[in-house]
């Protein structure tokens, strides 16, 4: 599991805006545009930081209630309705919060998609 992070954060580490060679891109040059944008890039990470442990708690959360409700119906048909809710509710929990941890984080595209854009750059994608 602790590879996996890993590999996960070089992953989103080495993704970068590509930039449409627009007006502003041809007036400052690459190597402006390449700290404009790492510059976006730092300011999103501090700016999401904290956001970062909400998204685990809401996707554990989440998971936890469907993961419980889940349970309960497939206690009724065990006869133990209980025990089936607590179950469902533990795997949820534990499988939400892994899910909102390990998603690519959207929220910071567009935060940098947004920052970029108030520079005067357009922004096409990353890769």
């Amino acid at each position: 599991m602790r590879y996996l992070l890993l590999l996960i954060l070089v992953v989103s580490c080495a993704s970068k805006p590509q930039l449409y060679p627009n007006q502003k891109l041809k007036s400052v040059g690459k190597e402006t545009a390449k700290k404009d944008t790492d510059q976006c890039i730092a300011d999103a990470d501090a700016y999401l930081e904290s956001s970062k442990g909400k998204q685990v708690a809401k996707g554990a959360g989440a998971g936890a209630a469907i993961g419980a409700a889940m349970g309960a119906v497939s206690g009724v048909f065990t006869g133990n309705m209980g025990r089936g809710a607590v179950r469902g509710g533990a795997i949820g929990a534990a499988g939400g919060g892994t899910a909102g941890a390990i998603k690519p984080d959207e929220l910071k595209r567009r935060y940098v998609n947004q920052c970029l854009a108030e520079k005067g750059y357009q922004v096409i994608g990353w890769d």
